[in-house]
């Protein structure tokens, strides 16, 4: 009985699925660990902090997010893409030569935002912000994530070469930290954003260098033979690779003026509070994706690895059976959400954001499609569709601020809401309906030639 129990549930799976769930399980248990300690400190800043501190603190982070996103090269992807198919051709000098690459790359433009940001602080600060002095705190902010853009081309080189235990362990570790340094300075310094602020850096700052030792020590390895290696040994590759990383990062750009714009837009149309709670509500909502982030993390080098041995027929398969097993669990929690909303919002951030209860809901049905669709960026980007991403993102925005403009006046945070809510269900149509006829195309070429 159950050597049958055994072998039905083997059956549910492929051999791809079998290795993605294999590679996500260190990256699961981190990402479930740093979720939940994130989930409890949006629950202590919240309540510390209260609805118009936070919405203050939000709009901050939004707009050096976005700037930098702007001047931010995605190396990791490149990283990937390439670094996969280096190492399936031994060529780890050549892998050396593309970090050092991607490195110079990333702090240029980290550099350059800071700049950037120095100067727009100085010259708009007054249309976003009505409390003076706050200038110091985004251009340390700017700084210090500048120097994280490091964090995921370590991140990236773990991934080609499937290692995740070691860096998984660190990450909790500083995430501990990051909770405790956080949680002590809002119950000391009750209500005070600066005092905050220098935890939030000073965090930050710790979190990523031992993350990016513990991601060289992990590698030490593979890669010592080859450290003198310089950037010229991939000279001949530098139009490809540039123009993947360019392309992947214009179409980062625009995800991410989906996914913080919204908070900038409300900053405009609103007030601080009002993006206090809708800050709440998405962060709520969106913990569903604690879930599927290990495995978009795992998946897509397994795709570039996948895409590059022209196994579309495996491919296919793996994406078609785990989105099934997906699909029971995503209908009942979107079930027991509706029904208990208010409920929830109020039993975890308190009475003050019961109005947010009907946004949060929102926010949930777009992070449930996102859960449920989690491959449909990386297999993009696996497919090097990244002309189909960039036109995807255009129209999503475009659709989004439309909406937010008619709808934030009469239905405020929810009209918001809504409008990302349209522009994401866009993008994951495009994604699917395009990979998929891609996919397919390739089975057909490869069935012809046979």
């Amino acid at each position: 009985m159950k050597k049958r129990l055994s072998k039905k549930i083997s059956e549910l799976f492929d051999k791809e699925s079998k290795t993605l769930f294999k590679n996500s399980s260190w990256v699961f248990i981190a990402n479930t660990y740093g979720v939940g300690l994130a989930f409890l400190r949006s629950i202590v800043i919240a309540r510390g902090l209260g609805a118009e501190i936070l919405g203050i603190y939000t709009v901050i982070i939004a707009f050096v997010v976005t700037v930098q996103e702007i001047l931010k090269l995605n190396v990791p992807l490149g990283i990937i893409k390439y670094g996969a198919h280096f190492i399936s051709e031994d060529r780890h000098d050549k892998l050396v030569s593309l970090l050092k690459s991607g490195i110079a790359a990333s702090m240029l433009s980290a550099f350059a935002s800071v700049i950037i940001i120095s100067i727009l602080t100085h010259f708009t600060y007054e249309h976003f912000f009505d409390i003076p002095g706050l200038q110091k705190f985004i251009i340390l902010y700017s700084i210090i994530n500048g120097i994280a853009f490091l964090d995921n081309i370590g991140r990236a080189t773990l991934k080609i070469y499937y290692k995740f235990r070691l860096n998984s362990i660190v990450q909790m570790s500083m995430d501990t930290f990051e909770f405790i340094t956080i949680t002590t300075c809002i119950y000391l310094f009750h209500n005070n954003l600066d005092y905050f602020f220098y935890a939030v850096v000073f965090s930050k700052l710790i979190n990523s260098t031992i993350c990016n030792l513990a991601v060289f020590y992990e590698l030490r390895r593979e890669l010592k033979n080859h450290l003198g290696t310089g950037i010229n040994k991939i000279k001949d590759q530098y139009k490809e690779i540039s123009n993947f990383i360019i392309g992947n990062s214009f179409g980062n750009t625009l995800k991410t003026f989906l996914n913080q714009g919204d908070v900038l837009l409300l900053n405009l149309w609103g007030s601080h509070a009002a993006v206090g709670l809708y800050s709440v509500s998405k962060k709520l909502a969106y913990a569903i994706l604690t879930v599927t982030d290990p495995l978009v993390t795992s998946i897509y080098p397994q795709l570039a690895h996948l895409v590059s041995q022209k196994k579309y027929v495996e491919l296919k398969l793996m994406l078609s059976k785990i989105t099934k097993l997906a699909l029971i669990p995503v209908t009942f929690f979107t079930l027991i959400v509706f029904a208990f909303k208010g409920h929830i919002i109020t039993f975890i951030y308190g009475e003050e954001f019961r109005s947010a209860a009907q946004t949060f809901f929102i926010h949930f049905i777009g992070a449930v499609q996102g859960s449920l669709f989690f491959w449909c960026l990386p297999l993009i980007q696996g497919l090097g569709l990244t002309y189909l991403r960039l036109q995807s993102y255009i129209i999503a925005i475009i659709i989004d601020v439309l909406l937010a403009w008619q709808l934030t006046p009469q239905y405020g945070a929810n009209g918001v809401a809504i409008g990302l809510l349209a522009a994401n269900l866009i993008t994951t149509f495009y994604f699917v309906y395009y990979s998929q006829r891609k996919i397919n195309t390739e089975i057909k070429l490869s069935v012809s030639t046979i």
